[in-house]
């Protein structure tokens, strides 16, 4: 793709974030700045890209997967109709035009593809509803034939070396199990009531399962090894009260809606660090060096992990995504229901940058920058990365001849996909 550098962003002085003028809000991503005005100006005066690009047939009802070289299209299954499900993998050349051939195809037997599709060494993991208000299922494909080599109720997600099926059936039963990649062979269980359980992401997976009950009754279990590492009452001569845990690096968060308050515990030792009374809080994640707690009704807190300090607090932004040297990648509304992005600085909340209103393209890595997409005017489309740390939109191409395009993109660290029409996707190279 062809790079577009639009260059830096002045910093930004004036009044607190949170007694700026009441801007409209939304969530991750929205508003139409002098920036988004010069990006506009600058894709209509480009000439027509010629990009290496593809075309794939899928149905209306098809969802993208992309990693690495590799798209997976997942098309569900429809028993009224008799048509079964597939999934399909394309190989996409470093060059070239015109349509993809299948590298195979596999029957996929579910009518609900939410899950997610990703490749584990040499398999292809898929997640899916089974059959209508159904168990979920998850597949595991051969990455080079498509051949089924296992399969089992519930979601995969990784956990180090293995793999974790979550089975969960109800508020008082579930399981977690480690499996073998391999094999699909189950090294062990512990019990994951839905409502009480969560779990701490790292890099390559989950690492705690935590379940945290009504009464004040904690469990903190290795993902990787099955041990439980902790089990107490954080809460104990209590009344038992409706919560959610979170853990969040190395705390496990429990915010409590009918008091408005946020408790954090060691996550390993379950020890009391600090309790903090905000709003009502939706959820809490890392953010940098910060926590982020987003309220129910929109607007963010950033807090000192160490003594859950606020250290500012905005209202028009609803979502953090990335956090880069010191500066902040957010979201909010904006008034054309779409999203609009900022940088802030984090130690501050003070605004660097007004990126302006995209549509963020889905699946994107965790580790690989942010692409968003917005019409370019005629039959074209803008393709641009948010680069976090430069405080910018560094504009990566201007997709001619995408008439028909309707949005639903998924990036990847490689790869854009977005739908043409109801009877096709594109596929582009993000190269750069």
């Amino acid at each position: 793709m062809a790079l577009i550098d639009l260059g830096d962003v002045r910093e930004e002085s004036g009044p607190e974030p949170g007694l700026r003028a009441p801007r409209a809000v939304g969530r991750p991503a929205r508003v139409a700045a002098a920036l988004v005005l010069t990006l506009v100006s600058l894709a209509g005066a480009a000439p027509a890209a010629q990009p290496t690009s593809f075309t794939v047939p899928a149905g209306p009802a098809t969802t993208a997967f992309l990693q690495d070289d590799r798209l997976f299209l997942m098309e569900p299954m429809d028993a009224p109709a008799g048509r079964d499900g597939q999934l399909t993998a394309y190989a996409v050349p470093a060059a070239g035009n015109g349509p993809l051939a299948p590298l195979w195809r596999a029957p996929l037997p579910v009518t609900r593809p939410d899950g997610g599709v990703y490749v584990r060494g040499d398999l292809v993991v898929v997640t899916g509803g089974s059959f209508e208000d159904g168990p979920r299922r998850a597949f595991a494909f051969d990455l080079d034939t498509g051949r089924l080599r296992w399969q089992w109720r519930g979601d995969v997600l990784p956990a180090g070396p293995d793999l974790l099926v979550l089975d969960l059936v109800g508020e008082e039963s579930g399981t977690a199990s480690s499996v073998d990649a391999a094999t699909g062979q189950v090294r062990w269980s512990v019990p994951t009531p839905e409502e009480a359980t969560s779990y701490r992401v790292r890099a390559d997976g989950i690492d705690r399962i935590v379940v945290s009950r009504s009464s004040g009754q904690v469990e903190v279990w290795d993902a990787r090894s099955g041990a439980r590492l902790r089990s107490a009452n954080v809460r104990p001569g209590e009344l038992p009260v409706h919560h959610r845990a979170q853990p969040v690096d190395d705390l496990l968060l429990v915010v409590r809606d009918n008091a408005a308050l946020v408790t954090a515990y060691g996550l390993d030792g379950l020890d009391r660090r600090w309790e903090i009374r905000l709003g009502l809080v939706a959820y809490v994640n890392a953010c940098g060096p910060l926590l982020c707690a987003y309220g129910q009704t929109g607007g963010m807190w950033a807090l000192d992990p160490a003594t859950g300090a606020v250290r500012w607090r905005v209202t028009r932004w609803r979502a953090a995504l990335t956090e880069q040297d010191g500066r902040m990648l957010v979201a909010g509304p904006a008034a054309d229901g779409q999203d609009s992005f900022a940088v802030l600085d984090t130690a501050t909340g003070r605004v660097v940058a007004d990126l302006g209103t995209w549509t963020l393209a889905g699946g994107y890595p965790a580790e690989g920058p942010l692409i968003g997409v917005r019409p370019a005017g005629g039959d074209r489309l803008l393709v641009a990365e948010l680069d976090t740390a430069g405080g910018r939109i560094r504009a990566l191409d201007v997709l001619a001849g995408v008439a028909g395009v309707a949005g639903d993109c998924q990036a990847g660290a490689r790869l854009l996909a977005c739908r043409r029409g109801a009877g096709a996707y594109g596929v582009w190279r993000l190269d750069r």
